[in-house]
């Protein structure tokens, strides 16, 4: 071979390596999970009840409407995870800093007058049973326009919520 040809197959080598390169990345290496800590619903609308304000008046879901809701399901009998759960769902509010005011926190479960102790500021739904899309209960996020959007997962993480929260308020105009 002469020197004029071996120059040329490294030239060509040179740039043909990235491109088989990134084809068998493409092919033989699976990609690295990135996105969202919650758990993304088919979006539903949520029909419940009217739910009390924070100062206890009653007032209907469209007072909330434009806001993003995250929702604490409390089935029967989950008092402690429940309590812990509500107090995350404050919190991961209150990291949002000045786009707090984008949030409502919404609790449904529990009975007429029961008191929960991070319940301050929160709304609360009384239901005799939970619709079957709430019904295993746990930490949930409705979306401006009523849809239910994510489910956490149980005893969620704090870290993973309040940067589920910074993304969609970021890249959403709404709410």
């Amino acid at each position: 071979m002469r020197r004029g040809q071996a120059r040329l197959l490294m030239l060509l080598a040179l740039f043909a390596a990235p491109l088989l390169a990134a084809w068998l990345a493409y092919a033989y290496v699976p990609p690295v999970r990135t996105g969202n800590y919650g758990e993304l619903l088919t979006p539903t609308g949520l029909v419940l009840p009217p739910l009390a304000g924070p100062a206890g008046q009653v007032m209907p879901w469209a007072a909330l409407r434009g806001k993003w809701l995250m929702l604490v399901v409390a089935p029967e009998g989950c008092q402690g995870a429940c309590t812990q759960t509500l107090y995350l769902a404050r919190q991961a509010r209150l990291a949002q800093g000045r786009e707090q005011a984008r949030i409502e926190r919404v609790l449904i479960g529990g009975r007429a007058g029961m008191v929960w102790p991070d319940q301050q500021g929160a709304y609360v739904v009384v239901l005799a049973a939970l619709p079957p899309a709430l019904a295993r209960g746990g930490l949930f996020l409705v979306d401006p326009q009523g849809n239910l959007m994510l489910r956490f997962p149980d005893d969620p993480d704090a870290g993973g919520v309040i940067r589920d929260l910074r993304h969609l308020l970021s890249a959403s105009g709404a709410g």
